[in-house]
This record gives structure tokens, C-alpha cells and sequence, in this order.
């Protein structure tokens, strides 16, 4: 296979989002980062709110990419600009979260404020484009049940400032 899979993987995958009208879009490739399929998927948790699940391939891994390896890294910002305030509990929530969860972990970046999900994962372009295709279309079901599960929790804590302990009473785990 050529370095063009991931891409392509990326179109196909927006092609049946296309098919199912969930929203998405493809940002093409820049000197800020890889191209990266953005899906826009809303009711999420009891407030009903819109995140957007973003997939790109990770760049640079030249030796992988010619091995037909391709790493493929699931992101979901949470929340912007949480109060430092609000980190301790945040983390302490996402560390008793992530060790729940079957896949990814969230996480956040105390140099920004922003609390996201992170998952990365590997495809084989032996694998073929469309078993590929479907795994990562599963895993991304995943992640959107994740967030049902746990996005209002996170983000009474990570802009509310309830405790982590507060936020777990109200979760399923």
C-alpha cells in the first residue's frame, strides 16, 4: 500500500458519514498538522450537547509507514480554558475514569486549560481499506458511548467545579 491509505481511509470514512448524514468535514493537511477527518456528532449526555470527534494519522512515523503501519489517533476536546482551579479534581475524575474505560483516556493539557479524550490506535494496510474502515467506524461508536456515559460529569468539573467525587456518584461505572 501506498502512504496515500491513510487519506483515503479518511475519505471513505467520510463517505459513509456522508451516507448516514452525520455531519463531517476533511481539513486538509497543513504545516500545523495532518489532515484530519472532523465528525460532528450531537445529543451528547443529558444536556444534549455537539463535540467533535477529529481522526488523523499521526505524521513523521516514516519507518511504520513503509512497514504498511499506520497510527491513527482519535481526539475529542472536552472543554476549553478550565479554571486551574479545577485541574486537581479534573484529573483525579479522569484517573478514576481511565481505569474503566475499554479503550483511549481522558486527559488534560494543563498548559492550555483544555480537557479532551485521546485514543490511539494501529491499522494494517494489509488489512485491507474496507476492514480498516470498519473497525475504526466501531471504535468510533465506542468513543461516542463514552461520552454519553461520562461528557456531563467531566464537564461539571472541568467548568462547574464540583468534585470528583460528586461527578461519580452521578456516573455509571
Amino acid at each position: 500500500m501506498t502512504a496515500q491509505l491513510p487519506y483515503a481511509l479518511l475519505v471513505q470514512l467520510k463517505a459513509q458519514y456522508d451516507e448516514l448524514e452525520i455531519p463531517s468535514a476533511i481539513v486538509e493537511a497543513s504545516e500545523e498538522g495532518p489532515a484530519t477527518l472532523v465528525i460532528v456528532f450531537d445529543d451528547i449526555g443529558q444536556e444534549q450537547r455537539e463535540i467533535h470527534m477529529e481522526l488523523s494519522f499521526l505524521p513523521g512515523l516514516s519507518e511504520a509507514d513503509d512497514a504498511g503501519l499506520y497510527f491513527l489517533q482519535t481526539f475529542v476536546m472536552i472543554a476549553e480554558e478550565v479554571p486551574a482551579a479545577h485541574y486537581r479534581e479534573l484529573l483525579s475524575l479522569a484517573a478514576k475514569l481511565n481505569t474503566t474505560l475499554p479503550l483511549g483516556a481522558f486527559g488534560l493539557f494543563e498548559e492550555t486549560g483544555v480537557a479532551y479524550f485521546k485514543h490511539n490506535c494501529m491499522l494494517q494496510a494489509s488489512n485491507g481499506e474496507a476492514a480498516n474502515v470498519k473497525a475504526v467506524d466501531v471504535q468510533s461508536g465506542l468513543i461516542l458511548h463514552l461520552h454519553q456515559l461520562y461528557y456531563d460529569g467531566l464537564l461539571e468539573v472541568a467548568l462547574d467545579g464540583s468534585s470528583a467525587a460528586n461527578a461519580l456518584d452521578k456516573l455509571p461505572l
